[in-house]
């Protein structure tokens, strides 16, 4: 426990500024996404924005780089989604999505995780490679589905970050760890408070 402690504090005082606020911003966009505030969305171009910093000068992971311009162009396309894309550009409401389309998403992102777990496994050193390519692909898929104001959104966040938190402890990110046990807790409420908005205008 002890080690697990240090480590956590350890990368705590190793942390950037820059990461220190992308870190932060990140949480304030899913804490007001949970709360189904649409300047989340704000926070959502700032955290990859200043995650993209970080990765580029500070760890040179550049592929890493490419995807925060999705993350970006996502906030962009929720905030306009939200705000827009309801009857007659009203503001769009929760909705959700029949099994069978769940079932469609499921089956083609498992698909695309064995492949690009698949490839990194075999071409590249990096580490964790099916479950990184797991969590990956479906965090893209979320992001889109939250873009969207899709209520199961916060079960596949659930599903990920969960699996976020054993990723990262089983490779000693204790800190990441713990940060994922927040996104959990977070997902989990954004659910509720979700289909609970949901069902007062849906009864």
């Amino acid at each position: 426990m002890q080690e697990i402690l240090d480590a956590i504090i350890s990368t705590w005082q190793g942390i950037t500024p820059v990461e220190f606020w992308a870190v932060l911003t990140s949480i304030a966009y899913a804490w007001l996404a949970s709360r189904n505030n649409i300047w989340c969305w704000f926070f959502g171009i700032a955290s990859p924005i200043l995650t993209m910093y970080a990765l580029y000068f500070y760890f040179n992971l550049y592929a890493e780089v490419v995807l925060q311009f999705y993350y970006i162009g996502m906030a962009m396309y929720g905030f306009y989604t939200w705000k827009f894309g309801g009857v007659k550009h009203s503001e769009k409401p929760i909705e959700v999505w029949t099994i069978k389309k769940h079932l469609q998403m499921i089956i083609i992102g498992l698909l695309l995780s064995v492949l690009l777990g698949y490839i990194l496994n075999n071409y590249t050193e990096a580490a964790s490679t099916y479950v990184d390519s797991f969590t990956t692909v479906f965090a893209i898929f979320a992001t889109y589905m939250t873009a969207r104001r899709l209520l199961e959104n916060w079960i596949y966040w659930i599903v990920i970050d969960t699996v976020s938190i054993f990723l990262y402890a089983g490779r000693g990110g204790y800190f990441f760890a713990l940060l994922f046990i927040a996104y959990t807790i977070i997902a989990v409420y954004g659910f509720y408070n979700w289909r609970k908005q949901y069902r007062l205008k849906n009864v």
